[in-house]
């Protein structure tokens, strides 16, 4: 990690144990305790300016900020980023970019896992109209993935509350995040994919989390041409991909796909 990205927030614990009691049909009734995820709410100003309010799992908080930062359509590379500072309690975040960028300031706060992710390309008026080079990932590559989420993450195997996202790096090494959103989890591995300097264009991401136009349009917007889900697309996310040259593949198991565009 560059020294101009410091992360104070490391040690920030995801799960956390909590007493609860188990009701079963016959009347039965037991204590135990169970790991859920703690989330957090991250504050983050680009250039001194409030951007954007996120509730998150805190861990990888330095590749979801610049994740997010790319598939709003502020940055391309992690290389516009001038510094990157998140305080001890993971609450703050500071971001100076190389460069000026004009948005109003955000004062609202996005929730976990639904829509509305859109604010800073809406705002900066720079909705993208690129089209994607057109990549069709070999059926073993696709299957490979579904198996790497069969294999179950760490947070979700212990709570069973997380999202994952997939990032498949040009040499196959595949990388893996987690979070309480699948959006956040999404944006966590295309920040990881600016921190490896990887081509966008030889990049693929593997969500578990259904594909809606919003999540489909973020990867648009970090230039990756490829989205595989194990759950399934809205029609508009279909369209969507199909104007801009996505290669959407949903409900990816181990052994079949539906490739849509």
């Amino acid at each position: 990690m560059p020294d101009r990205f410091q992360n104070h927030a490391n040690d920030i614990p995801v799960t956390a144990g909590v007493p609860c009691r188990v009701v079963k049909e016959s009347g039965e009734v037991t204590e135990k305790e169970t790991g859920i995820i703690v989330e957090k709410e991250l504050e983050v100003s680009v250039n001194g300016i409030p951007a954007f309010r996120l509730t998150c799992t805190p861990e990888h908080l330095t590749e979801l900020i610049l994740g997010r930062l790319c598939t709003e359509g502020i940055i391309r590379s992690a290389e516009e980023v001038e510094h990157l500072f998140i305080c001890g309690e993971g609450n703050i975040a500071e971001v100076r970019l190389t460069e000026d960028c004009t948005f109003e300031p955000y004062t609202g706060a996005e929730p976990t896992c639904c829509t509305g992710n859109r604010q800073l390309i809406q705002r900066a008026g720079e909705e993208s109209a690129a089209v994607l080079p057109k990549v069709t990932p070999e059926p073993g590559t696709v299957f490979g993935l579904a198996e790497h989420f069969r294999r179950d993450g760490e947070l979700h195997r212990s709570t069973g509350g997380a999202h994952s996202c997939y990032l498949r790096l040009e040499d196959g090494q595949v990388l893996s995040f987690e979070d309480v959103g699948r959006h956040n989890a999404l944006d966590k591995a295309v920040g990881a994919m600016l921190l490896a300097h990887a081509d966008p264009g030889s990049c693929i991401l593997f969500t578990t989390g259904r594909v809606a136009e919003d999540l489909a349009r973020k990867v648009i917007a970090a230039g990756i041409p490829v989205l595989i889900s194990k759950a399934v697309p809205t029609e508009a996310a279909v369209r969507l991909s199909k104007e801009a040259g996505l290669t959407l593949i949903c409900r990816a198991w181990p052994d079949s796909y539906e490739l849509y565009s």
